[in-house]
């Protein structure tokens, strides 16, 4: 949980991430706090700043794996009116 000088200055996901990535290292929720306020003061947050970690679990996170798709490419308008065009001429 945190106020909004926390969500000022980074997203939800982005302080989700960090405390993940931080229980994961020590396991330990005040350390994560402390390392959010320092982040917030970093990012030049100017509102007050509290945060507070909850967890529901005496254990760490999990590892989470997250498989690599294929990466979907798109090409333009006109890329593809002159790839018709070079493909009809061929």
């Amino acid at each position: 949980m945190g106020c909004d000088g926390l969500w000022d200055v980074m997203s939800s996901q982005c302080a989700v991430t960090m405390v993940r990535k931080e229980l994961m290292q020590h396991n330990d929720p005040e350390r994560c706090s402390r390392a959010l306020v320092k982040e917030a003061l970093q990012r030049n947050t100017c509102d007050n700043l509290t945060v507070f970690i909850v967890c529901f679990s005496l254990d760490p996170p999990p590892k989470i794996e997250i498989l690599r798709s294929h990466k979907r490419r798109s090409i333009s308008a006109e890329g593809l009116d002159l790839l018709k065009g070079v493909l009809n001429n061929a």
